[in-house]
Protein backbone atom coordinates (compact mmCIF):
# COMPACT_ATOMS: atom_id res chain seq x y z
CA UNK A 1 0.00 0.00 0.00
CA UNK A 2 2.83 2.46 1.49
CA UNK A 3 6.52 1.92 0.25
CA UNK A 4 8.79 4.61 1.31
CA UNK A 5 12.53 4.13 0.28
CA UNK A 6 15.19 6.14 1.21
CA UNK A 7 13.62 9.52 1.41
CA UNK A 8 15.95 12.80 1.57
CA UNK A 9 13.75 16.23 2.48
CA UNK A 10 15.89 19.44 3.14
CA UNK A 11 14.76 22.55 3.97
CA UNK A 12 18.14 24.99 3.11
CA UNK A 13 20.72 23.50 5.21
CA UNK A 14 18.05 21.43 7.72
CA UNK A 15 17.29 17.70 6.99
CA UNK A 16 13.85 17.02 8.10
CA UNK A 17 13.83 13.58 6.66
CA UNK A 18 17.02 11.38 6.60
CA UNK A 19 16.94 8.24 4.36
CA UNK A 20 13.49 7.84 5.37
CA UNK A 21 12.19 3.77 4.85
CA UNK A 22 8.61 2.65 5.45
CA UNK A 23 6.34 0.18 4.67
CA UNK A 24 2.73 -0.25 5.58
CA UNK A 25 0.01 -2.93 3.97
CA UNK A 26 -3.15 -3.17 3.13
CA UNK A 27 -5.59 -2.96 5.58
CA UNK A 28 -3.06 -1.71 8.62
CA UNK A 29 -3.34 0.87 11.04
CA UNK A 30 -0.03 2.62 11.61
CA UNK A 31 0.84 4.34 14.65
CA UNK A 32 3.42 7.48 13.64
CA UNK A 33 5.17 8.63 16.69
CA UNK A 34 7.68 10.87 17.50
CA UNK A 35 8.47 14.38 19.32
CA UNK A 36 7.75 17.68 17.84
CA UNK A 37 10.46 18.30 15.11
CA UNK A 38 11.14 14.73 14.36
CA UNK A 39 9.55 14.82 10.70
CA UNK A 40 5.98 13.34 11.56
CA UNK A 41 4.15 16.21 9.82
CA UNK A 42 6.82 16.96 6.79
CA UNK A 43 6.45 12.84 6.33
CA UNK A 44 2.62 12.70 5.86
CA UNK A 45 2.77 16.30 4.39
CA UNK A 46 4.93 14.30 1.41
CA UNK A 47 2.65 11.08 1.30
CA UNK A 48 -0.21 13.17 0.55
CA UNK A 49 1.45 15.20 -2.41
CA UNK A 50 1.11 18.23 -0.37
CA UNK A 51 5.33 18.49 -0.14
CA UNK A 52 7.81 18.55 -2.63
CA UNK A 53 11.19 15.39 -1.42
CA UNK A 54 14.50 15.47 -2.88
CA UNK A 55 15.98 11.89 -3.15
CA UNK A 56 14.33 8.83 -2.51
CA UNK A 57 11.30 7.28 -4.02
CA UNK A 58 7.41 6.34 -2.56
CA UNK A 59 4.68 4.15 -3.99
CA UNK A 60 1.29 4.27 -2.62
CA UNK A 61 -1.38 1.92 -4.40
CA UNK A 62 1.84 0.54 -6.33
CA UNK A 63 2.22 3.98 -7.76
CA UNK A 64 4.93 6.40 -8.47
CA UNK A 65 3.85 9.02 -6.16
CA UNK A 66 6.19 11.40 -8.29
CA UNK A 67 4.28 10.55 -11.44
CA UNK A 68 0.47 10.01 -10.02
CA UNK A 69 0.16 12.52 -7.66
CA UNK A 70 -3.48 13.53 -8.15
CA UNK A 71 -4.67 9.86 -8.78
CA UNK A 72 -3.04 8.90 -5.36
CA UNK A 73 -5.19 11.84 -3.80
CA UNK A 74 -8.35 10.88 -4.97
CA UNK A 75 -7.87 7.82 -3.30
CA UNK A 76 -6.61 9.50 -0.03
CA UNK A 77 -8.32 11.56 2.69
CA UNK A 78 -6.05 13.53 4.78
CA UNK A 79 -7.93 14.84 7.93
CA UNK A 80 -5.80 17.48 9.99
CA UNK A 81 -6.13 18.38 13.56
CA UNK A 82 -7.25 21.75 12.85
CA UNK A 83 -11.15 21.62 12.27
CA UNK A 84 -11.41 22.39 8.17
CA UNK A 85 -15.09 23.46 8.25
CA UNK A 86 -16.88 26.90 7.76
CA UNK A 87 -18.86 27.90 11.08
CA UNK A 88 -21.49 29.64 9.64
CA UNK A 89 -22.65 27.12 7.50
CA UNK A 90 -24.87 23.94 8.71
CA UNK A 91 -23.73 20.28 9.31
CA UNK A 92 -25.32 19.31 5.83
CA UNK A 93 -24.49 22.36 3.89
CA UNK A 94 -20.36 21.93 5.24
CA UNK A 95 -20.79 18.34 3.76
CA UNK A 96 -22.36 19.70 0.18
CA UNK A 97 -19.57 22.19 -0.09
CA UNK A 98 -16.82 20.02 0.43
CA UNK A 99 -18.08 17.38 -1.65
CA UNK A 100 -18.28 20.31 -4.93
CA UNK A 101 -14.88 21.12 -3.69
CA UNK A 102 -13.53 17.69 -4.18
CA UNK A 103 -15.67 17.21 -7.57
CA UNK A 104 -16.92 13.99 -6.39
CA UNK A 105 -18.68 12.07 -9.36
CA UNK A 106 -22.14 12.98 -9.49
CA UNK A 107 -23.44 9.45 -9.54
CA UNK A 108 -21.69 9.24 -6.08
CA UNK A 109 -22.05 12.03 -4.09
CA UNK A 110 -25.27 10.95 -2.40
CA UNK A 111 -24.15 7.40 -1.69
CA UNK A 112 -20.90 9.04 -0.04
CA UNK A 113 -22.83 11.60 2.03
CA UNK A 114 -24.93 9.26 3.38
CA UNK A 115 -22.05 7.17 4.39
CA UNK A 116 -20.07 9.83 5.94
CA UNK A 117 -23.38 10.90 7.76
CA UNK A 118 -24.13 6.88 9.04
CA UNK A 119 -20.35 6.18 10.28
CA UNK A 120 -20.02 9.75 11.99
CA UNK A 121 -23.76 9.09 13.73
CA UNK A 122 -24.24 12.86 12.50
CA UNK A 123 -27.46 13.01 10.99
CA UNK A 124 -29.84 14.24 14.18
CA UNK A 125 -27.45 17.64 13.64
CA UNK A 126 -27.46 17.89 10.44
CA UNK A 127 -29.39 21.32 9.97
CA UNK A 128 -27.44 22.76 13.36
CA UNK A 129 -25.21 25.42 12.47
CA UNK A 130 -21.17 24.68 12.84
CA UNK A 131 -20.49 26.71 15.22
CA UNK A 132 -22.64 25.72 17.47
CA UNK A 133 -21.68 22.21 17.65
CA UNK A 134 -19.20 20.59 20.71
CA UNK A 135 -15.81 19.93 20.14
CA UNK A 136 -16.30 16.06 19.35
CA UNK A 137 -19.87 16.77 16.85
CA UNK A 138 -17.13 18.93 14.79
CA UNK A 139 -14.16 16.61 14.94
CA UNK A 140 -17.14 14.16 13.72
CA UNK A 141 -18.10 16.65 10.99
CA UNK A 142 -13.93 17.24 10.07
CA UNK A 143 -13.73 13.24 9.77
CA UNK A 144 -17.07 13.20 7.55
CA UNK A 145 -15.72 15.29 5.18
CA UNK A 146 -12.48 13.25 4.89
CA UNK A 147 -14.70 10.88 4.10
CA UNK A 148 -16.42 12.16 1.40
CA UNK A 149 -14.06 10.43 -1.26
CA UNK A 150 -14.53 7.14 0.04
CA UNK A 151 -10.40 6.96 0.72
CA UNK A 152 -8.84 3.54 0.64
CA UNK A 153 -5.92 5.24 2.49
CA UNK A 154 -6.67 7.70 5.29
CA UNK A 155 -4.00 10.19 7.47
CA UNK A 156 -5.13 11.15 10.87
CA UNK A 157 -2.82 13.87 12.10
CA UNK A 158 -3.72 14.53 16.54
CA UNK A 159 -7.81 13.91 15.87
CA UNK A 160 -8.70 13.82 19.37
CA UNK A 161 -6.80 16.79 20.82
CA UNK A 162 -8.59 18.60 23.10
CA UNK A 163 -11.59 16.25 23.39
CA UNK A 164 -13.13 14.76 26.80
CA UNK A 165 -11.97 11.00 27.25
CA UNK A 166 -15.66 9.82 26.53
CA UNK A 167 -16.11 11.31 22.99
CA UNK A 168 -12.14 10.93 22.36
CA UNK A 169 -12.65 6.74 22.87
CA UNK A 170 -15.92 7.34 20.38
CA UNK A 171 -13.60 8.66 17.80
CA UNK A 172 -11.04 5.83 18.39
CA UNK A 173 -13.93 3.35 17.47
CA UNK A 174 -15.27 4.84 14.66
CA UNK A 175 -11.31 5.01 13.41
CA UNK A 176 -10.66 1.63 14.14
CA UNK A 177 -14.06 0.33 12.56
CA UNK A 178 -12.33 1.65 8.96
CA UNK A 179 -10.44 -1.09 9.03
CA UNK A 180 -13.22 -3.79 8.79
CA UNK A 181 -13.73 -1.70 5.45
CA UNK A 182 -10.24 -2.58 4.26
CA UNK A 183 -8.91 0.87 4.42
CA UNK A 184 -5.51 1.79 5.22
CA UNK A 185 -5.04 4.58 8.30
CA UNK A 186 -1.71 6.12 8.91
CA UNK A 187 -2.55 7.71 12.47
CA UNK A 188 -0.54 10.38 14.55
CA UNK A 189 -0.74 11.33 18.23
CA UNK A 190 0.97 12.46 21.64
CA UNK A 191 -1.61 10.00 23.63
CA UNK A 192 -0.03 6.76 23.64
CA UNK A 193 -2.82 4.80 24.82
CA UNK A 194 -4.56 5.53 21.66
CA UNK A 195 -1.46 4.29 19.52
CA UNK A 196 -1.77 0.92 21.51
CA UNK A 197 -5.65 0.94 21.54
CA UNK A 198 -6.07 0.76 17.69
CA UNK A 199 -2.89 0.50 16.05
CA UNK A 200 -1.53 -2.47 14.39
CA UNK A 201 2.07 -1.31 13.78
CA UNK A 202 4.07 1.47 14.84
CA UNK A 203 7.01 3.18 13.73
CA UNK A 204 8.89 6.12 15.59
CA UNK A 205 10.79 9.08 14.11
CA UNK A 206 13.28 10.94 15.48
CA UNK A 207 15.63 13.21 13.92
CA UNK A 208 14.01 12.51 10.91
CA UNK A 209 14.63 8.90 10.96
CA UNK A 210 12.46 5.92 11.70
CA UNK A 211 14.41 4.56 14.54
CA UNK A 212 11.84 1.57 15.86
CA UNK A 213 9.40 -0.10 13.29
CA UNK A 214 6.80 -3.36 13.84
CA UNK A 215 4.14 -4.51 15.85
CA UNK A 216 3.41 -3.05 18.59
CA UNK A 217 3.81 -6.31 20.33
CA UNK A 218 6.80 -7.58 18.82
CA UNK A 219 8.51 -4.07 19.11
CA UNK A 220 8.34 -4.65 23.12
CA UNK A 221 8.92 -8.06 23.24
CA UNK A 222 12.00 -7.76 21.34
CA UNK A 223 13.31 -4.62 23.29
CA UNK A 224 15.61 -4.98 26.03
CA UNK A 225 16.64 -1.90 28.61
CA UNK A 226 18.24 -1.44 31.56
CA UNK A 227 16.56 1.92 31.67
CA UNK A 228 13.36 3.06 34.33
CA UNK A 229 10.86 5.92 33.99
CA UNK A 230 9.70 7.86 36.86
CA UNK A 231 6.75 9.77 37.18
CA UNK A 232 6.31 12.46 39.89
CA UNK A 233 3.75 14.57 41.67
CA UNK A 234 4.34 17.88 42.48
CA UNK A 235 7.71 18.28 40.23
CA UNK A 236 7.90 20.65 37.84
CA UNK A 237 11.15 21.48 35.57
CA UNK A 238 13.50 23.79 37.46
CA UNK A 239 13.58 21.52 40.21
CA UNK A 240 13.73 18.20 38.36
CA UNK A 241 16.89 20.39 36.28
CA UNK A 242 18.82 21.16 39.67
CA UNK A 243 18.24 17.33 40.19
CA UNK A 244 19.64 15.90 36.63
CA UNK A 245 22.51 18.36 37.20
CA UNK A 246 23.50 15.88 39.85
CA UNK A 247 23.20 12.65 38.69
CA UNK A 248 24.62 10.97 35.54
CA UNK A 249 22.41 9.66 32.38
CA UNK A 250 18.96 11.26 33.73
CA UNK A 251 16.82 12.83 31.44
CA UNK A 252 13.81 15.09 32.03
CA UNK A 253 11.10 14.30 30.15
CA UNK A 254 8.94 16.44 31.08
CA UNK A 255 7.69 18.29 34.47
CA UNK A 256 5.99 15.31 36.25
CA UNK A 257 8.71 12.16 34.60
CA UNK A 258 12.32 11.47 34.43
CA UNK A 259 13.95 8.71 32.38
CA UNK A 260 16.86 6.94 34.26
CA UNK A 261 19.40 5.23 32.28
CA UNK A 262 21.59 2.42 33.14
CA UNK A 263 18.90 1.95 35.78
CA UNK A 264 20.90 0.12 38.45
CA UNK A 265 20.33 0.00 42.24
CA UNK A 266 22.76 2.88 43.14
CA UNK A 267 21.91 5.29 40.78
CA UNK A 268 18.49 4.68 41.24
CA UNK A 269 18.86 4.74 45.00
CA UNK A 270 20.94 8.11 44.85
CA UNK A 271 18.20 9.65 42.36
CA UNK A 272 15.30 8.52 45.30
CA UNK A 273 17.55 10.42 47.77
CA UNK A 274 17.36 13.79 45.71
CA UNK A 275 14.26 13.76 44.84
CA UNK A 276 13.11 12.52 48.40
CA UNK A 277 15.35 15.96 49.60
CA UNK A 278 13.05 17.93 46.96
CA UNK A 279 10.39 16.49 48.23
CA UNK A 280 9.49 15.26 45.42
CA UNK A 281 7.36 12.19 45.47
CA UNK A 282 7.56 9.38 43.10
CA UNK A 283 4.26 8.56 41.96
CA UNK A 284 5.12 5.03 39.84
CA UNK A 285 8.57 3.66 38.71
CA UNK A 286 8.57 1.64 35.23
CA UNK A 287 11.69 -0.70 34.30
CA UNK A 288 12.62 -1.55 30.62
CA UNK A 289 10.42 -1.41 27.60
CA UNK A 290 7.38 -2.50 29.61
CA UNK A 291 5.02 -0.25 27.08
CA UNK A 292 4.51 1.99 24.17
CA UNK A 293 5.18 5.20 26.00
CA UNK A 294 8.73 3.99 27.90
CA UNK A 295 9.75 2.49 24.78
CA UNK A 296 9.01 5.75 23.39
CA UNK A 297 10.62 7.94 25.61
CA UNK A 298 13.73 5.83 26.01
CA UNK A 299 14.27 6.42 21.90
CA UNK A 300 14.04 9.65 22.07
CA UNK A 301 14.66 11.43 25.21
CA UNK A 302 18.60 12.03 24.53
CA UNK A 303 18.38 15.52 22.61
CA UNK A 304 14.60 15.46 22.48
CA UNK A 305 14.02 17.34 19.17
CA UNK A 306 11.17 19.33 20.67
CA UNK A 307 11.32 22.77 18.95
Amino acid sequence: MIRVKNVIKRYDDHTALDHVNLQVDKGVILGLLGPNGAGKTTLVSILNGLTAYQEGEIEVFGLSLMQNRNEIRRRSSFIPQSLALYDKLSVYENLRFFAGIQRIDSNDVKRNLEYAISVNRLGPVLEKTASTLSGGLKQRLNIAIGLLNDPELLYFDEPTAGIDPELRNDILQTIKSFKKEGKTIVYTSHYMEEIEKICDQVAIINHGRIVREGSLTTLLQEEKSDAAVLELLHAGKTRLAAIAGKIEDVDIVDGSTLLLHKADARRLSTLLVHLESETITVRKIRFGATNLESLFLRLTSNHRADV
